[in-house]
């Protein structure tokens, strides 16, 4: 399988705006991973996500708001051979955000952060948010700090 680097800006933000789901990976206290899976709202640098306003995920960033973000695209199985296991491969793209949490609390900036993240689901940029809604809801902003991106078996013939 033939691996390179993406970098072209437009690509990877396309390969971003292309996914459902992201990966979010937090240090745990022992120095372990812990990643779960999110819905998530991106642009220019900056991955917005929510959450519960309460949970480990949030008592780990407390401890260190440093975290991985991580996208795959969508993924397709191809073969030279159908009886030769080696030569499969899985065409995709990947990107890989490193950066820092920091928590929204106003509620305006909430319902426009929230209003991106739906973007990514819908054909739609404003919803309505009751006030409730609003200050129960943990909003995260992920300004990266490091973003890198690879093609997986795209020159396979």
């Amino acid at each position: 399988m033939r691996t390179s680097f993406i970098t072209d800006r437009k690509e990877i933000e396309d390969v971003i705006n292309h996914c459902d789901v992201c990966f979010i990976g937090i240090v745990e206290r022992d120095g372990t991973p812990y990643v779960i899976p999110m819905n998530f709202g991106y642009s220019d640098g900056v991955i917005i996500l929510h959450s519960a306003p309460e949970g480990k995920h949030l008592s780990l960033l407390a401890l260190n708001n440093s975290v991985c973000v991580t996208f795959c695209s969508e993924r397709k199985l191809v073969c030279q051979h159908p009886d030769v296991a080696c030569s499969y491969s899985m065409l995709s793209k990947s990107v890989l955000c490193k950066g820092r949490v920091s928590f929204i609390e106003d509620l305006s900036e909430k319902e426009a952060a929230l209003n991106l993240t739906m973007k990514n689901y819908t054909d739609r940029t404003t919803f309505k948010y009751s006030k409730p809604a609003l200050a129960n809801v943990k909003v995260w902003r992920v300004t990266v700090d490091e973003m890198t991106a690879k093609s997986f078996g795209q020159n396979f013939r």
